[in-house]
This record gives C-alpha cells, structure tokens and sequence, in this order.
C-alpha cells in the first residue's frame, strides 16, 4: 500500500470519527441565560459552549449590571486555550434573537476565575464604545443571532474542516478528537462567510535546530467553503487584545458583503 494511498484512509477514518463526535456528543447550556450565552459563543474566538468540551461542564456565566434601556453586561468563562474569561455586553433581545455589536462587544482578561476582579478602566471603556445607558440604535447596526443552548458546528462540512487542519497543522498527529476538538465555529455573515478558531501543532526552525509549537490559527471560508492559505488565516498572538485584528482580517475577507465567486 503506498503512503499516499494510505494518508486517504486515514483521513477518511478521521472525517468519519469527527462526524460520529459531533452528532453523539452535543453540548447543551442549561443554565437560565441562554441569550448571553448565545453572545459569548459567537463574540469570543475559541468558544466552544463549557468546560472540556462535549463533556457537558456547564460554563460559568453571571450578570454584572443592567443598564436603563436594557443592555447586560455579563461575565463568561470556559475551557477556552485563548480566552478563559471574558466580559461581555448583548444589547437586546427580540423574539428568538439576540443583538450586539461585532468586534467590540467584549474583551478578554488573564484572570482564571470568575470571582476574581476584572479591571475597571477596561469595564468602563467596554460600556463606552457599547453606548451603555444611550438611547438604543437602530437594529441594523448590530449583529444579530438566534438564541441557542447548542454551539452550532458551522456551515462548512468536516471533511473540509478536517483537510484545512491537516495543511495548517502538519506536524499534529493527526486524531479525530482533537480536530474535532480544534476547530471551534464563531459565527457566520449573511452570505455564508464563516470564522473559526484552529489550533495544533507547527514546526518552528531556526539556524540550529527546530521545534514543534502550538498555533491558534482563524481561518476565514468563503460562502463556497473555500479558503486561502494566506488571505484567509490570521495568527493570533495576542490572545487578549485580537479584535481590531480579527476586524479587519474579515474585512479583508469581503465579510458581510456580497460574493462574488
């Protein structure tokens, strides 16, 4: 049997363990908030609805402050490799959908616990550009979401998913649960764009000799679900101030504009 013969198998087997994974083990939020949960899962990079995954430990979330049109401000934490806790405010709810503004709505801290203290300056810029006790904007200028107690898997299916970490990740050992486990969706634009979070292992080289370090990689898919290796994936190496660059890597992306294939 030839290696590339092989290599195909394997990476049929494995699209076919992620597939089995993600309809067997779907995590469901069952706590009383499932409007800011539905804003944390499609805000922070990463997120993946609890602790360990589809284990089903639930996440920690808890509100901070309401403010007089009723806006929330909340705290949120999960087992997220990037953003463990993260503070965040959804403008409003309508029917079965929530709303906030992209980008900006949230920041992340390196405090490992809910019960620690954020910072106030940040607190207090984070109500600033989030119009806290403003009269409320018009709809359009907020994203908006359905209310859900599932993370959603994303449009682009597992197979694809799957090949995309395997070019990315070369030095992974490739297991079907850790690609299912890597590859976390953050939302998705009105003409099917997709973000999600990627992470595995890259070789790193220098004069002498070369190691294998971990990477959190978004990569960006087309409504088509393709992608460019170069266009369409950003590094992140901050893990807590990313949003402008996440911004404007979607941005360049043509996000939330109409495609033109």
């Amino acid at each position: 049997m030839t290696s590339r013969i092989a290599s195909k198998i394997m990476l049929v087997v494995a699209i076919l363990f992620v597939s089995l994974l993600a309809a067997c083990g779907a995590f469901e939020y069952n706590g009383d908030y499932p409007e800011l949960f539905s804003v944390a899962i499609n805000s922070v990079l990463g997120t993946q609805g609890g602790f360990s995954g589809r284990q089903g430990i639930q996440p920690e979330l808890r509100v901070l402050e309401e403010d007089n049109y009723g806006r929330v401000m909340f705290m949120y934490s999960e087992d997220n490799a990037i953003s463990p806790v993260s503070f965040l405010i959804m403008q409003k709810v309508e029917g079965d959908y929530v709303y906030f503004y992209q980008h900006y709505n949230f920041f992340s801290d390196s405090i490992r616990h809910l019960r620690q203290e954020p910072d106030e300056d940040k607190l207090a810029y984070l109500k600033e550009i989030n119009n806290w006790n403003q009269e409320m904007s018009e709809s359009s200028e907020f994203f908006r979401t359905q209310i859900v107690r599932r993370p959603e898997s994303g449009p682009v299916p597992n197979d694809i998913r799957v090949e995309v970490f395997m070019e990315l990740f070369p030095a992974s050992n490739v297991r079907p649960s850790t690609i299912a486990a890597n590859n976390p969706f953050l939302r998705t634009d009105r003409y099917g764009r997709s973000v999600y979070l990627l992470s595995g292992l890259q070789w790193k080289y220098d004069d002498v000799e070369h190691e294998r370090v971990f990477v959190h990689i978004a990569v960006l898919f087309q409504p088509d679900h393709n992608f460019d290796i170069e266009k369409g994936t950003l590094v992140i190496t901050d893990y807590y101030n990313y949003q402008t660059d996440l911004r404007l890597f979607m941005e360049a992306n043509g996000w939330d504009t109409p495609f033109n294939p």
